[in-house]
């Protein structure tokens, strides 16, 4: 069994071997003696568990035994790595009011107190075991500052690990750590200033647009004024030619505004009947008796007639009729001038005095 990403078969327990310099944790390896357990390795500790509970911790310098019994041999045995190392990672720390992040260096110096707590956690990574608690300290102190005072950040961490408060720091997975934290200046004074361009020019993109939208507003006062003068009928007529798809929506206004008699809708909307705009069947009863009303009284609703579609004719003149003797006489047409006089009885032609059948 390999530990460690070591990618190699484990030597045989009597050979000598070298723990590599990246060492990520303390906890080695973990096999089965098959013979009586010998231990010669001056790098790590070895930790033998028997099978009444009890355990030995064995190194170079000598041999500590809880409950072992008297004549058992180890089930299994542990290789806990002894020595001082080293975890280098990298770490973010929120900014006051998290709006960003302190980037920072850690280094975690470390080496084993406990050998048979390492090996009861089973100690593979320090890193990820060491980072949460790390950060969830730290995060305390950098929320406090804001990108602006990386300088000042750095120095309370730095008063912070010094406090005493860190001496048990990963002492639950038998370690004793010493813990050192860099901000980087460089890179904090480089956000701040990238955050100070992107405000400046958030700033003048939104001055330019609210520039825009006064330029726009001062642009269309006008043209709303000239709406609101003319009417709600205009208004309607508008709002028609921008968005032709709201053509339901304004023609059932209309018609409430028809129903309620209100000034110049019951016209503009024979208007629309006339030009061809509405059909007829889009009209409900109510308002279309109004219409046919407004017809027959044209000159109380319509002072100067209806209003006739662009496209329409106009109307041809008709000659004047003179009252006959009944109803359902013939019309007679109007007389000749000078020297023609209308004829007497149905079928009787016209002459002239001077002819020869009048002198008879």
């Amino acid at each position: 069994m390999t530990h460690n990403q070591w990618g190699r078969p484990w030597p045989p327990q009597d050979e000598e071997f070298v723990l590599p310099h990246d060492l990520r944790g303390p906890f080695i390896r973990e096999f089965a003696p098959q013979a009586a357990y010998r231990h010669r390795n001056s790098q790590v500790a070895s930790v033998l568990y028997y099978k009444n509970g009890g355990h030995s911790i064995i190194t170079v310098r000598g041999a500590e035994h809880n409950n072992k019994p008297m004549m058992g041999k180890p089930t299994s045995v542990c290789w806990i790595a002894r020595g001082q190392h080293q975890a280098s990672f990298q770490l973010e720390l929120p900014t006051y009011g998290d709006r960003s992040r302190f980037k920072a260096g850690a280094d975690v110096n470390w080496e084993v107190s406990d050998f048979y707590l390492a090996a009861e956690k089973r100690v593979v990574d320090v890193e990820r075991m060491l980072r949460p608690p790390l950060e969830a300290r730290l995060r305390g102190v950098s929320r406090r500052y804001g990108l602006d005072s990386a300088q000042q950040v750095d120095e309370a961490i730095q008063d912070e690990l010094a406090s005493g408060r860190w001496g048990g720091f990963g002492a639950d997975l038998g370690l004793a750590t010493q813990v050192f934290i860099r901000i980087d200046l460089g890179q904090a004074a480089a956000d701040h200033q990238a955050q100070m361009v992107a405000v400046e020019k958030g700033s003048k993109v939104q001055e330019a647009i609210d520039t825009a939208n006064k330029a726009r507003i001062a642009a269309n006062i006008d043209d709303a004024q000239k709406l609101i003068a003319a009417g709600e009928t205009f208004q309607y007529a508008t709002m028609l030619a921008q968005d032709p798809g709201r053509a339901n929506e304004i023609l059932g206004e209309l018609q409430r505004q028809a129903r309620e008699q209100r000034h110049g809708a019951l016209d503009y909307l024979t208007n629309l009947i006339n030009q061809g705009v509405v059909q007829r069947h889009q009209i409900d009863d109510q308002v279309q008796a109004l219409i046919e009303y407004s017809r027959s009284v044209s000159t109380t609703v319509f002072p100067n007639g209806l209003p006739q579609a662009p496209t329409s004719l106009p109307i041809p003149p008709m000659p004047a009729v003179p009252p006959g003797p009944a109803d359902d006489a013939p019309a007679i047409p109007p007389a000749p001038p000078n020297d023609t006089v209308p004829g007497q009885g149905q079928g009787q032609g016209v002459q002239d005095a001077s002819s020869p059948g009048a002198r008879e």
